[in-house]
């Protein structure tokens, strides 16, 4: 039975694309009527290709506004002749608030910390540009009907353009809290590209955050926190990662690197640890005097020793001495 009247409604506003009918056609005679809602388009589809399109408004169907479906099913006559098609309703609104994230974190090789697994996610905004390109190449190729099915497509081009243009951007996460605006803006124009050859015009997109691994946050921060007054920043973090080597290691009952360490390989690499806080070398070499440390130095310094005295990688004993080491330096 021929359908008098085509139209849909979408009460959610949140449906990107209709299917009407949803399975196979519909048959249509001249005279049937194709309703269109404000900010909707609507387009006919014959063999799994785009024909007419129709905007808003109550259309009478005939072959004056159907021409080229007219041309492709060789019709003398609508009235005589019944034919059968379906018709896609796209929406034109812009939809915002849709977010994206990483599914599996992102490995990115870092100079400080070699590889880090990162995490990311953010939200975007996206209307549809051009509603013929749109369906000849995301529902037409690649058979997206769905909203869900869309903003699936969409997030996995914004996470692997994230992936792409990281490096570009920068080389260790330690520079990520100065570099976000400048990675938003690139992954940005990235997605931009990518959307316009499917005809989605991408209205904006954010980069929320970018998370890094536990031990290496932890690392970050404690870097962060026990930083010596003029000391290399970098110098420090590799510090703290070598201390934390150090801990895990000596706390391995029952192996031979933690029996070693906890005898005594430890408080050797322990002290390594101090002299190189102390600007001295691990080892004696000869000639050169070193200028003598601020107190503010000699305060930040005897911390760290602390540190180590608590985590167990120096006893009270060195801790004395080379306290009193830095107390000479500057009485």
């Amino acid at each position: 039975m021929p359908w008098k009247v085509i139209e849909f409604q979408d009460e959610t506003g949140e449906i990107m694309v209709a299917r009407v009918p949803q399975q196979g056609t519909a048959e249509l005679i001249t005279g049937s009527q194709l309703i269109v809602q404000d900010g909707q388009v609507a387009v006919f589809f014959h063999d799994g290709k785009p024909t007419d399109g129709f905007r808003a408004g109550r259309h009478s169907l005939s072959t004056e506004n159907l021409p080229v479906l007219s041309k492709l099913l060789n019709l003398v006559t609508l009235s005589k002749s019944p034919f059968r098609s379906y018709v896609y309703y796209v929406a034109l609104k812009t939809f915002t608030d849709l977010g994206w994230g990483t599914s599996s974190p992102i490995l990115f090789r870092d100079s400080e910390f070699r590889m880090v697994n990162l995490r990311a996610n953010g939200s975007f905004a996206v209307r549809v540009g051009d509603p013929r390109v749109f369906l000849r190449t995301l529902v037409g190729t690649q058979g997206l009907e769905t909203t869900y099915a869309m903003e699936q497509y969409m997030r996995k081009v914004i996470v692997s353009k994230l992936a792409q243009t990281l490096p570009s951007v920068m080389t260790t996460v330690l520079d990520l809290a100065q570099k976000y605006e400048e990675l938003a803006v690139k992954v940005k124009q990235a997605v931009h590209d990518q959307f316009d050859q499917y005809g989605l015009a991408l209205v904006d997109l954010i980069v929320e955050a970018i998370t890094v691994p536990p031990e290496v946050q932890d690392a970050i921060n404690r870097a962060a926190g026990t930083r010596a007054v003029g000391q290399d920043e970098v110098g420090h973090y590799e510090r703290v990662m070598r201390t934390d080597s150090l801990r895990d290691a000596a706390g391995q009952p029952g192996s031979a690197a933690g029996e070693g360490l906890a005898a005594g390989l430890g408080i050797a690499a322990g002290m390594g640890v101090v002299k190189d806080m102390m600007g001295q070398p691990s080892s004696p070499s000869g000639g050169g005097g070193e200028a003598k440390p601020t107190m503010e130095q000699v305060k930040a310094k005897l911390r760290e020793l602390k540190e180590l005295l608590d985590e167990g990688l120096i006893n009270e004993q060195d801790f004395e001495a080379q306290k009193k080491r830095l107390l000479d330096q500057v009485g």
